[in-house]
């Protein structure tokens, strides 16, 4: 290979990697923008039991119309409004 034909294949992978990553970028943004955050803090919840930042969401167990997982009998809802922010020790 010619160290001309190297060359433009090396600039047009480079190309290709910035495109990517302008792509990303975008998407990234247009994402915060929809969820209406900014920046990082944003994205931190705190626990709804103790304050500390949430690592997920728990079941309230106040579904009126609670449904049960038939392979583990564990209780569940189709209601998002019935889960809470909780940290890990929560």
């Amino acid at each position: 290979m010619s160290s001309s034909s190297l060359t433009a294949l090396i600039v047009l992978v480079t190309l290709i990697h910035i495109a990517a990553f302008a792509v990303m970028i975008v998407i990234r943004v247009r994402r915060n923008e929809v969820d209406g955050t900014i920046g990082r803090s944003a994205l931190i919840t705190p626990c709804s039991v103790c304050g500390e930042p949430a690592t997920h969401r728990s079941y309230d167990g106040l579904d009126p119309n609670e449904q049960r997982d038939p392979h583990t009998g564990r209780a569940y809802s189709t209601d998002m409004a019935h889960y809470q922010p909780v940290c890990a020790a929560h």
